[in-house]
């Protein structure tokens, strides 16, 4: 895991933001495994829709990603 001051909070795309959280991991299994982990998370799909967000979105805003780093934690 990286320090969150390495990491900015900004425009992310789902591949991006998969290969900083799983970089051992191939593209597909670290995309999977990041869908993975935002859907076993009770509250933060219905946090992530308030802000605009929609299944098959590719693109995290800098809000949705803080959204993430506070839920997830950052990678």
């Amino acid at each position: 895991m990286k320090n969150t001051e390495e990491i900015p909070v900004k425009s992310y795309s789902l591949s991006e933001l998969s290969q900083l959280y799983s970089p051992t991991l191939s593209l597909s299994a670290a995309t999977k495994q990041l869908l993975r982990w935002m859907l076993r998370h009770p509250n933060l799909i219905p946090r992530l829709h308030e802000t605009g967000w929609q299944k098959g979105q590719r693109r995290f805003s800098p809000k949705q990603i803080s959204l993430l780093f506070d839920c997830i934690g950052p990678p």
